[in-house]
């Protein structure tokens, strides 16, 4: 991922070396202004999250085909891949099927997938061919366009056109739908997979003032209840307003921003360049405010958590709806202005965290226990911010994907 460079976003060096700012700051309280009578927070820097007291679950295994494909010789990672994907003959026939069979039989092919053998415990799976479905006279058919016997004709399913049909109506009718979504099918079943971004309630309701109908071929996956957004009652009237998403976000864009929110005047604003209050700030669908437990204003979801104040980290872009009920609150509370939607911000010390994986990795390479592996590597990040490495800088200093390279 990438630091997506916006006017309100510095250079991961300016932003978190600036003695002012939270990689840098020495103090042990929220930096909280009150101005005249106002009821409201100020908070224009926090130190940074602390680090976790435990490691995650060490993973079961090492992901092996990770290693065979990135290590050793040239040779050894293109033998990796033929054993994942299968021979390079296997894998010419496997792309003159592909181009073939939808052009000679338009109306009988569904599709080609390759079948791994799944009761062995490796990642992928043995390679034992490919499945080719068709409609009707599978064998027949497929004995028509190769003898090769690691192909094996499978029968039943839609044509590739009647997936078709099936996928663009529903396509036309989530038009409607203020969310984001994904659709997916498989044609040897029909069978269609929406996943929505609002919950089941509002799709019903929506549904049924537009007459939709489906049948068992259509399977949902619905956003849940939105969650309550204060944690800690005492912030409700402490923050002009806590505006977030209306629907879940199902595709999470990943180019990666960094930088600082703070409360100005209870109002939730991005630091410009200048380190002064700059756009106003809108959270994810299923953020929640809260005090940590050193009474920081905190946004949490999920494992992420990101103080007021702090360097944080967060994917994007993410979707602003001009003239929503939500950007009228926002604005109506905080003024007008560019508002930015950092969905589930983490704190950037948090993000950097090596994976699970690359520490049992490490205490292999270092012969260590997983706990002393992840302590050494945690303390040796701590030694890096000190000497002004942060983040994925102080992170990569310490610890890699594979050790024993």
């Amino acid at each position: 991922m990438g630091i997506k460079k916006t006017e309100v976003v510095r250079t991961v060096f300016s932003l978190l070396c600036t003695a002012s700012l939270a990689g840098c700051a020495t103090q042990t309280a929220p930096s909280v202004h009150r101005v005249g009578s106002s009821q409201y927070l100020f908070i224009d820097s926090a130190p940074p999250t602390p680090w976790p007291t435990n490691p995650p679950p060490a993973p079961k295994t090492l992901d092996s085909f990770a290693r065979r494909t990135s290590t050793g010789s040239e040779e050894d990672r293109a033998r990796a891949w033929a054993e994942a994907n299968g021979p390079e003959d296997f894998q010419q026939e496997v792309q003159r099927l592909m181009q073939l069979l939808p052009r000679v039989e338009p109306d009988n092919f569904v599709q080609l997938r390759l079948v791994r053998d799944e009761s062995v415990q490796t990642d992928p799976a043995p390679l034992l061919g490919a499945e080719i479905w068709f409609r009707e006279d599978a064998a027949a058919t497929l004995a028509r366009y190769t003898r090769d016997d690691r192909f094996f004709a499978r029968e039943g399913g839609l044509s590739q056109a009647d997936m078709e049909v099936r996928r663009e109506l529903w396509l036309d009718r989530l038009k409607l739908i203020d969310s984001s979504y994904t659709l997916s099918g498989d044609p040897t079943t029909g069978r269609i997979d929406i996943e929505l971004g609002i919950t089941e309630t509002a799709f019903r309701e929506l549904a049924s003032g537009q007459g939709w109908s489906w049948d068992n071929g259509v399977r949902f996956t619905f956003a849940s209840e939105q969650p309550p957004a204060f944690l800690d009652a005492s912030l409700e009237s402490q923050v002009r307003a806590f505006v977030r998403e209306p629907s879940a976000p199902i595709v999470q864009l990943l180019a990666l921003t960094i930088g600082t929110i703070v409360l100005d005047d209870g109002c939730f604003r991005l630091k410009d360049e200048n380190g002064k209050p700059g756009p106003l700030v809108m959270f994810g669908y299923d953020t929640q405010l809260v005090r940590d437990g050193e009474g920081y204003p905190t946004v949490i979801h999920g494992d992420n958590r990101y103080r007021i104040g702090e360097v944080g980290a967060w994917g994007g872009p993410n979707q602003v709806r001009s003239g929503s009920q939500e950007t009228r609150a926002l604005r109506a509370a905080c003024g007008d202005g560019e508002i930015v939607n950092v969905g589930s911000p983490q704190s950037l010390r948090l993000f950097a965290l090596p994976f699970p994986d690359w520490v049992l990795d490490y205490a292999r390479a270092k012969s260590l226990s997983y706990d002393d592996a992840w302590d050494e590597v945690i303390d040796c990040m701590a030694r890096n911010e000190k000497r002004g490495r942060f983040g994925l800088e102080a992170r990569n200093a310490c610890i890699d994907q594979f050790n024993d390279r």
